[in-house]
């Protein structure tokens, strides 16, 4: 029975990301493939033990400002209720361990602000696998160069060696 138990958490270590690609890509697949971001699916122990490091590092400054307003409100709140600094502890506990669980949920909703699409989830035992499986089917569907329009240099306004007469 222990050997089931066993054998099914070593088949559990799946990882899920979803892919988000900028704004405005770039022409070549390469390069944009280069842009494409992976967003980890999953609790994140750095967002559960260092929330407001992990949001000002990840660049999410709406969700920091909240949380340091929310802090500050349940600390208002529990001094007012009268109770104990432990209780405070618990609070803040309880609020990391929800960021946690939620840091892919905001970072996927802070590149949606932003602007990025999603254009694909994929599954597979790491981030390099991942990776691996996602560029193998979405590279093949990708034109490898777009058309690019060649124009032609505008010519200055006021062209003095024109004017003069002189060779070009």
């Amino acid at each position: 029975m222990m050997w089931l138990l066993v054998r099914a958490k070593d088949n559990s270590d799946v990882d899920v990301y979803t892919v988000h690609e900028p704004p405005v890509p770039s022409v070549d697949r390469i390069d944009r493939a280069a842009e494409v971001v992976f967003v980890h699916d999953g609790f994140s122990w750095g967002a559960a033990l260092f929330s407001p490091i992990y949001l000002a590092v990840k660049g999410q400054w709406l969700a920091f400002a909240a949380y340091i307003a929310t802090v500050l409100l349940m600390a208002g709140l529990l001094w007012s209720l009268g109770a104990g600094e432990q209780w405070l502890s618990v609070a803040v506990l309880a609020l990391n361990i929800f960021l946690g669980f939620e840091a892919s949920t905001l970072e996927k909703a802070w590149l949606g602000y932003r602007g990025w699409r999603e254009i694909g989830t994929v599954a597979g035992r790491n981030l390099p696998e991942c990776e691996r499986r996602f560029f193998e089917a979405w590279l093949g569907s990708q034109p490898p160069l777009a058309t690019l329009i060649h124009a032609e240099p505008v010519p200055a306004l006021l062209d003095w060696r024109r004017l003069l007469g002189a060779r070009a």
